[in-house]
C-alpha cells in the first residue's frame, strides 16, 4: 500500500469513528444472547439511595446499579450522619448480596444439630411448621414458651416484632448485641437523669481527651466521628485541636493522637478523677456551670479527696507529671471535649468510671456547648438492661420453659460462653433462624427461612447516634431479590395471619412495605392535602427522612440527686500470679463484632495497625515477648479461667507490658466459605465477670505460652515499619 493511499484510507476510519461516537444509543451495538429486562440500558448506571445496615452508626449510601446488578456502594451526600463518606465495611455489603453461600431457599434439619444436613422445602411448609409450633403453644396455653432473639431494633422492625411478641402472648423478647451502649445510657441515666448517649462536637472543640473511646474505629458512629476529627484538625485556618488518648493499647484511634496515655486497664476511672481534682483544687475550673448544675466547688473538692495525684498516679501506672499536665491543658482550653468508649465501659467499674468522665465536661463547662457534649437525638431511648434481660432469658431457656426460639443474627457466635447461652439454647426444642448464611446460629437450627440482603430489603434505618437532629434513614431494594428468600417482617406478617385470630387482628397489614409507609407518614407529620406517594418518592431519592416531627432530647443538667462519681477498684477474673495479663478483646476494624468476616474484601483489608489478613492474632509486647521467649508469627497459646485458645503472635509495641490484646470477629463455624474456620474467636476466653445488669467483657485476665515457630501469620507488610519500639513510649 501506497503511502497516501494509507493516510487516505486512515481519514476515512477515523471520521467513521468519530460518527459512532456521537451516536446516543450505543445499546444497538452491544448484542444480547439473552435479552435484558425491560428498562435496562447496558453500561448506563443508575443510583439508589439507601442506608447502610453493616453497623448501628446507620450511614447513608447510594448504590450504583448497572445491567441489573449492584456494583458499587458510596456514601449518600446528603445523609446528615455521613455526609458522602463511608467505611469499608459499608462499601463490602455489596459482597453480602452476590455471596455464593447464601442460603437461597427455606431449609428444614435432616440430621444432627450443627451438622449442616439441610433438606429444601417450600415457604408454604415453612411458615407452616414454624405455625403448627406456635399454635401448639397456643393449645397448651403456654405462650410463654416462644422466645425471640434479635439484635438491638430499631424505627417499624422493633415496632413490628414487640406487637408480634405480645399479642401472641410472651415476655420472651429479647435484643441483644455484644457491644451494646447499654452501660453508657446506664451511666447518663445516674448523672444527667436520662439514658441518651453523647453528642461530641469533636469538630468544634480545641482539646480531645478520650477515656478509650475509639471513634475512628468503632465508637458509636465512626464515620461521622472519624470525619468531624478531620475538621478538629484541618478545618480552621488558625486552630489545630490537640488530642490525647488514654488506654492500655494503641488503637487507631490512638494512633492518631498526639499523645498516648497508657493507664492500666480499670484505672481509667480513678484518673479522670484525679484530673478533676486537680482542677478543683487549682480553680481551673468553671465556676457559672458548676452553679448551674446545682454543684460546690468545695463540696466536691472533698468529696474526691482521697484522688491525690499520687495515687492517682499509682493505681493508674502513670506519672503524676503527665497527669498534671493533661489536667492543666484539658482545663485551660476551651473548649474541652472528654470521652469515654468501650474499653472503658466494659469493665468491673465500667459505669461509674464513665460518669466521671461526665464530671470532666461538667467542670470545663462543655456541657450543651459548642465544642463540648450534648444529648443525641439518634435513639435517645434505647435499651440499658439488655444484657439482664439476656441472662433472664437464659435461665428460662435452662429451665425448658422454651419451646420455640426464633433467632435473628449469629448469638452462637456473638455471646460469650461464659454466659452458658450455648448449653441453654441447646435445650430448646425447635429453633427458627432468619440468617441468610448458614451461620453458628443457623447450622442448630431445625427450620431456616432465609432473609433477603440488605440491597433486597425494604426498613427505615434509625442511626443509634451522630446526630442532633432526629432521622430517618430508609432502605429500599435496588434490585430483585435473587433467590428464593423473603424478608424477616414478611415471614412474620406472614405468620401472624396464618394463626388467625388476634395475631391477624393485631398485624393487618398486607406487607411490610405497607406498614413502613404508614409509620414514615406519622413521623414525617404529612397533613391530609399531601400527595403521599409523591412524598414517598422524594424521600426514597434523598435517602430518608432527614427532618421529623419527633421531639429533640432536652440538654444535660447533672441530676440533683446523683452522687460524685465513684469507682470502686476494678476486679478482674483469675489470680494475678497464674493468670498475669490483661485480655482485651476490641472490635476489628474490618469486622466490628464479627458481621463483616463473611466478605472477602474485608478478610483480604489489612488490619490498619498490624497489617494482619486473613486470621486472628494476639498483641504482646516487645518486652513481655522476650521473656517468654515469642518471636512475631509465633504460635501461642493464650488460657484463661474460661477456656484456651491457639493463635500466632504479633509483637506489638503499641500495648502495655501487662496486657494482650485479641481482635473479635473470626472464629466463625458457619457464616460461609470465606468466614469458616479464619482465625479464634476471643469470646471463648472471656469470664463472666460483673453483675447481670453490667458485663465486664475486658475484666479477665490471661497467661501466655509459647508451642512453635510456625503460627501461620500472614501480613501485608511489617508492622514494626510504623510503630518501631523506640518511638513509643510507656
Amino acid at each position: 500500500m501506497k503511502r497516501r493511499t494509507f493516510l487516505q484510507l486512515g481519514t476515512v476510519i477515523a471520521a467513521g469513528a468519530v460518527l459512532d461516537g456521537c451516536r446516543s444509543k450505543n445499546e444497538q451495538l452491544i448484542p444480547y444472547l439473552i435479552p435484558p429486562d425491560e428498562g435496562i440500558t447496558p453500561g448506563k448506571g443508575t443510583y439508589y439511595a439507601s442506608s447502610c445496615n453493616a453497623c448501628p452508626a446507620g450511614c447513608g449510601i447510594l448504590v450504583r446499579v448497572s445491567e441489573g446488578r449492584a456494583k458499587k456502594i458510596e456514601g449518600n451526600p446528603e445523609h446528615p450522619i455521613n455526609r458522602g463518606k463511608l467505611c469499608a465495611r459499608g462499601q463490602a455489603v455489596v459482597q453480602e448480596l452476590y455471596h455464593p453461600d447464601r442460603v437461597p431457599h427455606p431449609l428444614k434439619r435432616n440430621g444432627p444439630r450443627g451438622s449442616g444436613a439441610f433438606t429444601r422445602i417450600s415457604w408454604q411448609e415453612g411458615i407452616g411448621l414454624l405455625t403448627d409450633r406456635l399454635k401448639a403453644l397456643q393449645r397448651e396455653q403456654s405462650t410463654n414458651g416462644l422466645a425471640l432473639l434479635t439484635p438491638h431494633l430499631r424505627g417499624t422492625l422493633a415496632e413490628l416484632t414487640g406487637r408480634f411478641m405480645r399479642t401472641f402472648g410472651s415476655t420472651n423478647h429479647v435484643s441483644y448485641e455484644l457491644l451494646t451502649p447499654d452501660l453508657l445510657r446506664i451511666a447518663a441515666r445516674r448523672s444527667f437523669g436520662q439514658p441518651t448517649l453523647p453528642y461530641y462536637d469533636i469538630a468544634e472543640t480545641r482539646y480531645l481527651l478520650s477515656f478509650g473511646a475509639d471513634f475512628v474505629d468503632s465508637h458509636l458512629s465512626p464515620v461521622k466521628y472519624g470525619s468531624a476529627f478531620g475538621e478538629m484538625r484541618q478545618g480552621r485556618d488558625t486552630v489545630r485541636g490537640h488530642f490525647t488518648y488514654v488506654g492500655g493499647r494503641m488503637s487507631l484511634t490512638a494512633a492518631s493522637a498526639d499523645r498516648w496515655m497508657p493507664a492500666k486497664p480499670g484505672s481509667e476511672g480513678t484518673l479522670a478523677l484525679g484530673i478533676a481534682r486537680l482542677i478543683l483544687a487549682e480553680s481551673l475550673y468553671d465556676s457559672g456551670a458548676l452553679a448551674m448544675n446545682g454543684l460546690e466547688a468545695k463540696k466536691l473538692l472533698a468529696a474526691l479527696d482521697r484522688y491525690d495525684l499520687p495515687r492517682v498516679a499509682q493505681l493508674s501506672g502513670l506519672p503524676q507529671g503527665a497527669i498534671a499536665e493533661v489536667a492543666r491543658e484539658f482545663a485551660s482550653t476551651r473548649p474541652a471535649l472528654a470521652l469515654a468508649g468501650e474499653m472503658v465501659a466494659f469493665q468491673s467499674n465500667g459505669p461509674e468510671s464513665v460518669r466521671a468522665v461526665h464530671l470532666l465536661n461538667l467542670l470545663v463547662g462543655s456541657l450543651n456547648r459548642p465544642g463540648g457534649i450534648y444529648p443525641d437525638a439518634g435513639s435517645p431511648s434505647g435499651p440499658e438492661n439488655s444484657f439482664a434481660e439476656l441472662i433472664a432469658l437464659i435461665e428460662t431457656m435452662r429451665g425448658g420453659h422454651v419451646k420455640v426460639a426464633m433467632i435473628h443474627g449469629d448469638p452462637l457466635y456473638s455471646v460469650p460462653p461464659a454466659t452458658g447461652f450455648h448449653d441453654a439454647l441447646a435445650k430448646v426444642p425447635f429453633i427458627v433462624s432468619f440468617s441468610s448464611l448458614l451461620d453458628d446460629t443457623a447450622l442448630h437450627a431445625d427450620l431456616v427461612l432465609p432473609d433477603h440482603a440488605a440491597l433486597e430489603s425494604w426498613g427505615d434505618v434509625i442511626p443509634v447516634a451522630g446526630t442532633r437532629e432526629p432521622l430517618v434513614g430508609l432502605m429500599q431494594p435496588v434490585v430483585e431479590p435473587l433467590f428464593d428468600t423473603r424478608q424477616f417482617p414478611e415471614v412474620l406478617l406472614a405468620t401472624a395471619h396464618e394463626l388467625g385470630g388476634r395475631m391477624a387482628a393485631a398485624l393487618p397489614d398486607e406487607s411490610y412495605l405497607e406498614l413502613l409507609k404508614g409509620a414514615v407518614r406519622k413521623q414525617a407529620g404529612f397533613g391530609a392535602g399531601v400527595d403521599f406517594e409523591a412524598a414517598w418518592v422524594d424521600l426514597l431519592q434523598h435517602g430518608g427522612l432527614f427532618k421529623t416531627k419527633s421531639v429533640q432530647p432536652t440538654g444535660y443538667r447533672w441530676s440533683s440527686d446523683a452522687p460524685p462519681p465513684l469507682p470502686e477498684d476494678p476486679d478482674f477474673a483469675g489470680d494475678q500470679k497464674t493468670y498475669p495479663f490483661h485480655l482485651i478483646a476490641y472490635p476489628a476494624t474490618a469486622f466490628y463484632d464479627g458481621r463483616g468476616a463473611p466478605y472477602p474484601w474485608l478478610q483480604q483489608l489489612p488490619d490498619p495497625m498490624t497489617t494482619v489478613v486473613w486470621g486472628s492474632w494476639v498483641e504482646i509486647n516487645p518486652e513481655t515477648a522476650a521473656e517468654h521467649g515469642i518471636g512475631f508469627g509465633d504460635l501461642v497459646e493464650v488460657s484463661s479461667p474460661q477456656g484456651t485458645l491457639r493463635l500466632p503472635a504479633v509483637v506489638y509495641p503499641g500495648i502495655r507490658p501487662d496486657m494482650v490484646a485479641i481482635p473479635l470477629g473470626q472464629g466463625h463455624r458457619g457464616m460461609g466459605r470465606y468466614a469458616q474456620g479464619q482465625g479464634v474467636n476471643p469470646l471463648a476466653l472471656v469470664a463472666r465477670q460483673g453483675t447481670k445488669q453490667q458485663p465486664a467483657w475486658n475484666a479477665t485476665r490471661v497467661r501466655i505460652t509459647r508451642i512453635s515457630g510456625n503460627g501461620e501469620l500472614v501480613t501485608a507488610g511489617h508492622p514494626q515499619g510504623s510503630l518501631r519500639s523506640e518511638l513509643v513510649e510507656i
